[in-house]
């Protein structure tokens, strides 16, 4: 399976502001250790080791104009392996981060799909669980679900199928429903075919839509047939730092343990 991964940092990060005007929320700063050693390193970092080790090829990061302060520390830490950069000209929805970076990733079969404010305790073994599962099943996508109190703030499974305990056939998804009809919520890391996710995007980015929501790619992959299975992980498995409150929660867990622990 050749695996390359697309990063979404192209946000504003208002609600993290007014920090993120000048600096990208993609390098907030965490301390954590290495080998035993204190070190300050960013989420960004975080999410590419994670990458590295289950096996991507290639990670296309999605930006700003603006933020080259993203490049200029990729390259500095990562500079050896093959990390590209691509512009989203104007704020047009996570959906249109994710289509655009897929267009400087070839030669892919699956593609990790992950924002730059959030990831999972012990990703890579989830992730490597979930590339597992995509190799010896028919499956299009994998999505990661965890069961929160306020599903209304997020994606959410409006219908599904159980096949197996945590494991569910996405039959309807939507973003921040009015009425939600379920607590599972998703989280921003995603596993699809690469020609099943670029397909369902053009076709959206086709409709000239000034906002295009990664879940109405998922919905309109699923309404096509397309096999996406969502896998429950734990409710206290995946942490953001969309907002202040939530960055010093993330900052407190991952204080002084270490980076292979973490990711």
């Amino acid at each position: 399976m050749n695996i390359g991964a697309v990063v979404t940092a192209a946000g504003l990060g208002t609600r993290d502001g007014p920090w993120t005007l000048v600096f990208p929320k993609a390098l907030l700063p965490l301390v954590i250790k290495i080998n035993g050693v204190t070190h300050i390193r960013p989420m960004l970092d975080l999410i590419i080791t994670t990458l590295v080790k289950v096996g991507c090829s290639k990670i296309c990061i999605t930006r700003r104009s603006d933020d080259e302060a993203i490049v200029k520390y990729t390259k500095a830490l990562w500079g050896a392996f093959n990390v590209n950069f691509i512009v989203q000209d104007e704020p047009r929805g996570f959906g249109d981060a994710v289509y655009r970076g897929l267009g400087c990733l070839n030669n892919i079969d699956w593609v990790i799909v992950h924002s730059d404010d959030g990831f999972m305790i012990n990703e890579s073994s989830i992730l490597m669980n979930a590339i597992k599962f995509a190799t010896t099943n028919d499956v299009d996508g994998l999505v990661f679900v965890r069961r929160v109190n306020d599903p209304s703030r997020y994606g959410v499974l409006q219908g599904f199928v159980e096949e197996k305990p945590g494991l569910y056939r996405v039959t309807e998804v939507e973003e921040k429903p009015k009425a939600p009809k379920s607590n599972l919520a998703l989280t921003a890391v995603y596993l699809f075919k690469y020609s099943t996710l670029t397909e369902a995007l053009m076709k959206i980015e086709d409709e000239d839509r000034p906002i295009i929501e990664f879940t109405d790619a998922i919905k309109l992959m699923v309404q096509g047939k397309a096999r996406v299975i969502a896998m429950e992980v734990g409710p206290k498995t995946w942490f953001s730092i969309g907002t202040p409150s939530e960055y010093s929660l993330v900052h407190e867990i991952v204080r002084n343990r270490d980076l292979l622990e973490i990711t």
